[in-house]
Order: structure tokens, then sequence, then C-alpha cells
């Protein structure tokens, strides 16, 4: 298992309307960090991705990363896409929330160091700025 801050891997991410459950469908999304939770368990700190023009039209001002089309294939990946940083979820890195996480196709792609950098950045920025801005979701 290769899940680490930078890494683009496919998810069960969970819709707004079951947070706590994973989807019926995978999603790309962009790994920001492992979490160790106070009661041990590990999580990983996933940001939703999107191409759809609406969901990029909801993401509040500064809380989304735009990734170009040239940018996206040199990272090996077809589309331009958003990386929503307000809307994350803490899952357990198990095949019920990353369903390839056993395979070596897990890992989709890797950030390269500057757009890795530049969401840390916009992370670490929305933690100071909005005390709890983000729509933090998963299990329990």
């Amino acid at each position: 298992m290769i899940c680490r801050r930078g890494t683009f891997v496919d998810c069960r991410f969970p819709f707004a309307e079951r947070p706590t459950v994973p989807a019926p469908v995978r999603h790309i999304v962009y790994i920001q960090t492992m979490v160790r939770l106070r009661s041990g368990s590990l999580r990983a700190l996933a940001m939703l991705t999107t191409t759809s023009p609406r969901m990029i039209a909801a993401i509040p001002h500064g809380m989304g990363i735009t990734v170009s089309q040239q940018s996206s294939l040199q990272m090996g990946m077809r589309n331009g896409f958003t990386i929503d940083i307000h809307r994350l979820a803490l899952l357990p890195p198990d095949p019920v929330w990353f369903p390839d996480i056993d395979t070596e196709r897990f890992v989709i792609a890797c950030a390269e160091p500057r757009l890795r950098d530049a969401i840390t950045r916009r992370y670490d920025d929305m933690k100071r700025t909005y005390p709890n801005p983000a729509v933090v979701m998963g299990p329990a």
C-alpha cells in the first residue's frame, strides 16, 4: 500500500447525503496525509477532485486548486480537474473505501512537488484562516 501525501488514488469517497458510508461509485481523490486518531486507528485524509463545472462552482473562494489538462497529462491522467481543499474525508486505508489498495494499480498518479506544496500551503492556510471550514466525511 502506497497511501501518502501527493498521491491520486481511486476511492469510494462518500456522498454528502451519506457522509459515513462508502459511495457506490469510485472517484479519484488526492491524499493529503495519513492521520493517526486518538484511538490508534490510521486514516487517510483525502480531498475530493472534480471535473464537474457545477461542483467546481460550489467550491468556496480560495478553496480549490485547478490542475490544467497539460499538468494532468504530465502526471499520467487524462483531463484537467479541480482539487476541492475544503471537502475532506478521513478514511480507513482498506478495500471498503479504496477498492484497489492491495493492487499494483492503486496509485493513479503522483503530484509533482510544486503542485503538492501548493496544495499543502492552501490546506494549511485554510486551517489557520477558518477554524472549521472543511466538510469532513468518513466513518466515525
